[in-house]
């Protein structure tokens, strides 16, 4: 059952990537509120990071390059699980998750605050 959780999450994980070179989004909060969510600008930062202009991703979302590591290392880390047939990875992310969620929300808020302070650097 691990094995196909692990593969599952690999797979979105790779399209989720594959979506964002080439498909263009645009954000439903920001569409609908007129307020930057903290992911706004994400798209254009990956994009950026795929092209190393790390820098511009930055201004895109400070968040951008941290998430895009960690995607990276999941896909990694989600392979090596798969051809060790040892499924712990999940967990491990899990419990990283649970240990240190404010940071996360310390994150995430301060993510939505720049981008509404700066928005006209998200253009």
């Amino acid at each position: 059952m691990n094995r196909f959780k692990n593969i599952g999450v690999l797979f979105m994980l790779t399209l989720f990537l594959i979506f964002v070179k080439f498909i263009p989004v645009t954000c439903l909060i920001k569409t609908v509120t007129g307020i930057y969510c903290p992911a706004c600008g994400m798209t254009r930062a990956f994009n950026h990071i795929m092209h190393f202009e790390f820098i511009d991703a930055f201004f895109q979302n400070i968040l951008s390059i941290p998430l895009f590591i960690l995607i990276v290392v999941s896909i990694i880390m989600l392979l090596i699980d798969f051809i060790k047939n040892k499924f712990d990875y999940i967990p491990k992310l899990l419990n990283f998750f649970e240990k240190y969620y404010i940071f996360i929300i310390i994150l995430i808020v301060t993510s939505f605050i720049y981008n509404n302070l700066f928005s006209s650097l998200l253009i």
